[in-house]
């Protein structure tokens, strides 16, 4: 997110209040296969290996898209089996349960992605799909949405970290009063 967004200036103020080194990156060099990275080179998380990554949909949107473009290249064996660990996942996930085995034999791979140690990725500055959230919920990591109005203040509601209902942006936070009008 662009230092113009509250959410990432809060993100880095708290990040850097408790030791946490903070890395920026950009959508052109994010990852090994985005535009501007030269052959034989990596991209920012590569290099990064975050364990935490605040973003907007669009950059979900973007890597989702690389994902799926590599499964389908895949062969129709391993596109199906793909197909089928992403959804049994996403049902475990659903019910409250990890799925352990398949992050070993089919996960790892597409972490590795993103610097294989992310454990969070935190999105706001605009809806995120149900679609995007359980794909970053199955492949990637947990994902919490905040809402509230990026430019202006922070957050007015933030999901909490076990909460992996897609479509959902939380409760309001407690040091914000939010009044609903007819």
């Amino acid at each position: 997110l662009p230092l113009a967004h509250v959410l990432e200036l809060c993100c880095e103020l708290v990040g850097t209040a408790v030791g946490v080194r903070v890395g920026y990156s950009s959508p052109q060099t994010l990852t090994d296969t985005s535009t501007k990275i030269k052959k034989g080179t990596k991209g920012d998380v590569s290099v990064l290996k975050p364990t935490l990554m605040a973003c907007v949909p669009t950059i979900l949107d973007r890597i989702s898209k690389s994902v799926w473009e590599k499964v389908n290249e895949g062969g129709l064996l391993s596109t199906e089996l793909f197909k089928w660990a992403y959804e049994y996942k996403a049902e475990r996930l659903n019910k409250g349960f990890r799925s352990i085995l398949l992050d070993k034999l089919v996960f790892r791979k597409i972490r590795k992605l993103l610097g294989k140690r992310l454990r969070y990725m935190l999105s706001g500055g605009a809806p995120l799909s149900a679609e995007a959230q359980k794909f970053v919920n199955v492949c990637f990591c947990k994902m919490v949405q905040g809402y509230g109005l990026t430019e202006t203040c922070g957050a007015g509601t933030v999901m909490t970290m076990d909460d992996l209902r897609p479509s959902q942006v939380g409760a309001p936070l407690s040091c914000l009063p939010i009044r609903l009008r007819p």
